[in-house]
């Protein structure tokens, strides 16, 4: 692994972490009179309350910068520069690092400019030879031993004297990996609460390999839509109905990580070392100077990083305005006393063409469910001045997901100068969203509900 130099705080010879800082929160020293104590029973006293405090910081505030750590780049003095700060990692434990650290990246690439990791993310300038790269900063949680003092190496043993170190330090290391930090909130599910989110609109649901929302995703969203067609004065109380169901199955879906073993179930939410991310170091230009590298360019994105908000702040946080967001699109005229549109897919109109035996249309909102995709949701006739309205039989209907086209194909040509289409968002055979939403007609249309959407409506003229 690609490191940098580490923050220390002033401390040194860096041990096995285990022997330093044991933790054991569910078993506590019960001491009695006259008991005899050794160490490991001031090690079991010092476990317990270490673990105490880690367990409670790992599963009920998670990882996160605190204050300070900012990251910069000093072109300067060709540094990347990190600033004092605190933060918790995965396990519970606290960072702190109490003075300014940097690091030389000319000496820093030098070093590792062949590693693997490195090498095939560097892109050459063939003309100055300049060297480009992305990379990331992050924390994590170092202890050290210090402090040595006169130690017996034999129980009652006088003449064994040697020195032992006293003291553990709990410090920080500071470390500079090639490539952009990996994405902890860009897809749904990759935070815990996943359908506590969903139901408050935070993060999209879960699909599956064909693109189809999850079953259980799928009734977060119906129990949402639900509330949402209730009225205003009974929308919290079916939230917090919502939330008190939907937090419990998340809950039980939370597991520890597991050890290295596979099988055994550690205490916290990740295992060692957990590093915490910074920072992003987008686009680092180097250019060949007389001392090595220079820093030609390059820049820090620190709002990659997850934060902790203090309580005292989110609880004047709740007093602000209620944030809402519209359901129903946006052309649709759905007024403050109609329902809410229970998020159909559409039929843009202006897309509807007819040429030959072929007649094709776009979908808008939701992508279709592709087996709803049947004929028997469609109508179609065509007008003969003489015959009247004739039904036109279809060959086939397909539907182009990247697209987002439908493919009406027709037996023959429809003939006749007026052709009327309706594609079905009520009856039996409705055209579904994945969303499991019927048709919810054109986009100009009315709300649709999630039992009966809209049929669109359109008469086509054949060109002679």
């Amino acid at each position: 692994m690609t490191n940098t130099a580490s923050a220390t705080n002033g401390s040194s010879n860096v041990t096995a972490l285990g022997e330093m800082v044991p933790v054991d929160p569910f078993r506590s020293l019960y001491v009695h009179f006259g008991m005899l104590l050794g160490v490991e029973d001031f090690r079991t006293m010092d476990a317990y309350h270490r673990g105490k405090m880690w367990f409670h910081s790992a599963w009920l505030h998670r990882d996160g910068v605190i204050w300070g750590l900012r990251v910069s780049i000093d072109q300067a003095r060709n540094e990347i520069r990190v600033e004092p700060g605190a933060a918790l990692d995965a396990l519970g434990r606290e960072l702190y690092l109490a003075q300014p650290a940097c690091l030389n990246l000319s000496a820093w690439y030098e070093e590792h400019k062949d590693d693997p990791e490195l090498a095939e993310l560097v892109t050459t300038d063939e003309e100055s030879g300049a060297v480009s790269f992305d990379a990331h900063v992050v924390i994590q949680f170092k202890a050290c031993l210090n402090r040595q003092v006169p130690a017996l190496t034999e129980p009652c043993d006088g003449s064994n004297a040697t020195t032992a170190y006293s003291r553990v330090a709990e410090t920080v290391e500071l470390r500079l990996l090639p490539g952009s930090a990996p994405a902890w909130r860009s897809e749904p599910g990759q935070l815990p609460y996943h359908r506590v989110r969903l139901l408050f609109g935070l993060e999209g649901p879960l699909v599956d390999e064909e693109g189809v929302t999850l079953d259980a995703d799928q009734d977060v969203i119906e129990t949402r839509d639900d509330i949402l067609a209730l009225g205003a004065s009974a929308q919290p109380a079916a939230y917090l109905a919502a939330l008190r169901e939907f937090s419990a199955l998340d809950q039980m879906d939370l597991t520890p990580a597991a050890t290295e073993q596979g099988d055994l179930l550690a205490l916290f939410p990740e295992v060692d070392p957990a590093p915490l991310p910074l920072a992003d170091l987008n686009n680092l230009i180097l250019v060949a100077g007389d001392n090595g590298w220079e820093i030609d360019g390059g820049g820090a994105e620190n709002t990659i990083r997850p934060v902790h908000i203090p309580t005292s702040t989110i609880q004047e946080l709740v007093c602000g305005p209620v944030m809402t967001a519209a359901d129903a699109p946006a052309s649709s005229p759905v007024s403050a006393e109609s329902p809410a549109d229970a998020g159909g897919p559409r039929v843009d109109p202006e897309s509807v063409t007819i040429q030959g035996e072929f007649i094709r249309f776009t979908v808008v909102g939701p992508p279709l469910m592709k087996a709803s995709v049947d004929a028997r949701g469609i109508g179609l006739t065509a007008f003969d001045v003489r015959d009247g309205w004739v039904d036109t039989t279809i060959k086939k209907v397909t539907y182009d997901q990247d697209l987002a086209q439908v493919e009406i194909e027709l037996r023959d040509d429809p003939g006749g100068n007026l052709v009327r289409l309706i594609v079905k968002g009520t009856g039996s055979y409705p055209f579904l969203g994945r969303n499991r939403i019927p048709l919810a007609g054109g986009v100009s249309d009315g709300p649709g509900s999630k039992n009966n959407g809209n049929d669109f409506v359109v008469m086509l003229r054949v060109r002679s």
